[in-house]
C-alpha cells in the first residue's frame, strides 16, 4: 500500500511577485501561508514560494487578494513541482 504525503496550506496573502525563474520558465509568488497540519505548532504561519507554470495563473492568484480576505486552500504531494496552478 502506497501512502502519499499530502500537505495542505491556506494562503492568506501574496507578499511579492510574480517573478520568473529564467532557467525553468516557472513563475513564483512569495506568499504568507498557514500549514493546516503542522508538525510543530510554532511553525504554523510562514513565507512560502508558490510556483505557477504561467504568468497569467500567478497573476490571477495574486489578484484574488485584491478583492477578498478569504484564504485560498492549496494541496500538494511531497516532491510535486507545481504546488498550485489554478
Amino acid at each position: 500500500m502506497v501512502v502519499e504525503n499530502i500537505a495542505t496550506f491556506k494562503v492568506h496573502k501574496v507578499k511579492d511577485g510574480p517573478y520568473q525563474d529564467e532557467d525553468t520558465g516557472m513563475w513564483w509568488l512569495l506568499c504568507w501561508v498557514e500549514d493546516c497540519d503542522p508538525e510543530d505548532p510554532d511553525d504554523v504561519m510562514f513565507d512560502e514560494e508558490v510556483p505557477f507554470s504561467t504568468f497569467t495563473n500567478a497573476y490571477n492568484f495574486k489578484k484574488h487578494f485584491e478583492s477578498s480576505i478569504d484564504p485560498i486552500l492549496i494541496e500538494f504531494r511531497a516532491g510535486m513541482e507545481i504546488k498550485y496552478d489554478g
